[in-house]
């Protein structure tokens, strides 16, 4: 099984923040038994999201989006992967229920532009978000159109924030993800440590 991972978000390119889905990401992968093929990171520019996720679909079985799915302007994620992969946006009222829901338990009015978070391309699974309004989305490729014989791959698109990912992937996506890929064979990795040997 191969994963790519792609990390979105021009304030990592510019080193305002550190990236640090891509080593949490690797790491319970890992720990989890799969490896990760490859991982990138684009700005949120419309052309570089598509470009990257074009490039994975064609390689990948699984790959894996983090960032864009907020609802601000710069977040375009959701509706450029629907974009290529010829898919319209439709209104999920169950998100948008949850989303009243998320606010309303605060004590805080529902921004209005957070009904962009509601639309959801067509035929995608939503995944939970159960720390914020902005849900995951799992996208069946099949058939893949940059794949030959346009064999399957499967997308999984996560929200930007730590607190929101980690909680979404560990309990939604890891579970879905050992279901739908089960390990062919047993994944094991050792760490051997010496001392006074140079590289």
């Amino acid at each position: 099984m191969t994963i790519e991972i792609i990390n979105t978000g021009s304030e990592l390119l510019l080193g305002r923040i550190l990236n640090t889905h891509q080593q949490w990401l690797c790491s319970r992968l890992t720990q989890a038994g799969y490896t990760v093929a490859r991982q990138v990171l684009v700005s949120d520019r419309g052309e570089d999201i598509q470009q990257a996720v074009r490039e994975g679909l064609s390689r990948a079985d699984l790959v894996i989006t983090t960032g864009g799915l907020g609802p601000t302007c710069d977040d375009i994620t959701r509706e450029r992967i629907a974009e290529l992969l010829g898919r319209t946006l439709v209104f999920d009222s169950a998100v948008s229920d949850a989303i009243q829901a998320f606010f309303q338990s605060r004590g805080r009015p529902v921004p209005p532009r957070t009904r962009v978070e509601a639309m959801v391309p067509q035929g995608a699974i939503v995944v939970p978000n159960g720390q914020g309004t902005a849900p995951g989305l799992l996208i069946e490729a099949s058939p893949n159109p940059f794949r030959p014989e346009g064999t399957r791959s499967w997308l999984v698109m996560l929200p930007g924030p730590p607190r929101e990912l980690r909680p979404m992937f560990d309990q939604e996506v890891l579970p879905w993800m050992t279901r739908k890929f089960p390990h062919e064979t047993e994944f094991v990795c050792r760490t051997l440590k010496t001392a006074g040997i140079g590289e």
